[in-house]
């Protein structure tokens, strides 16, 4: 099995355990490089999931900064509408506003869930980013938000910080095995039965080692495969108050208790 296809089974496992638990922890973003198709991969997920629903219950966002040399704005996809102006004239795309958006969101799902696509994150602009950040940070349950970039450095911390993010490129860090083995053992020491403060101790060490961030979204990966989303949304909380004036340390010793 290649790595995208191993990574696409990742997601896979992400989007049902989110459904069959009906958790509101539902915004993801898809770390890819630019040649690949990672539209097309969350498009055939969604349609995995959502079966028959899928026309009303999967909404996309499209970049078209190439098509309209504009920046990147919100445009969603149309659905059977043929009185709708097209944005473009090979597409059939509507030019909408993060409100809308929002507004779409909250109807119920004709199944058993909705599904959103954003492609390309990092090029939506700041007021779009920062009116629909709420939405990440209280999600409803059942809306699973999907965002894909090529570019993680350029999304703004506050939309980082909210998401669980998957990397699917070939220089992400879970390619290293460096900090692969580091992060095994870290895990193997806070899942074992040593005091807090030697598992405060050694997530301090790996930290400063490598980027909080990075350890933070292993251990999200390492306890949603374990269906333990205590500890998944303790992390989560974690990420969101890294930037805060909390001391690094502090704020991992935190992270441990239960």
């Amino acid at each position: 099995m290649s790595k995208l296809e191993k990574n696409i089974d990742i997601l896979r496992k992400y989007i049902g355990l989110w459904l069959g638990f009906d958790q509101k922890i539902s915004f993801f973003i898809l770390t890819w490089s630019q040649r690949m198709w990672k539209s097309q991969v969350v498009q055939d997920l969604a349609k995995e999931f959502l079966w028959d629903y899928f026309i009303n219950d999967f909404l996309y966002i499209k970049d078209f900064s190439f098509e309209l040399q504009k920046e990147h704005t919100i445009k969603v996809e149309m659905k059977n509408d043929e009185t709708a102006k097209t944005l473009y004239s090979d597409y059939n795309y509507q030019d909408l506003g993060t409100r809308e958006i929002n507004s779409r969101l909250q109807q119920s799902p004709s199944g058993k869930a909705k599904i959103l696509l954003i492609e390309n994150i990092e090029r939506m602009t700041i007021g779009a980013i920062n009116a629909f950040l709420k939405t990440c940070e209280e999600p409803l349950a059942n809306r699973i938000i999907i965002a894909t970039t090529s570019n993680k450095s350029q999304i703004l911390d506050t939309i980082i910080s909210r998401a669980i993010t998957i990397p699917f490129g070939q220089n992400d860090y879970i390619v290293d095995q460096n900090i692969l083995a580091d992060l095994e053992s870290l895990v193997k020491v806070l899942d074992s039965d040593e005091n807090i403060h030697k598992k405060h101790l050694a997530l301090v060490d790996l930290s400063k080692k490598w980027y909080t961030t990075q350890v933070l979204d292993y251990l999200v990966s390492h306890y949603l495969s374990q269906n333990n989303f205590q500890k998944v949304e303790k992390r989560l909380d974690v990420k969101k108050m890294y930037k805060s004036n909390v001391s690094l340390d502090s704020l991992l010793f935190y992270g441990l208790l239960y």
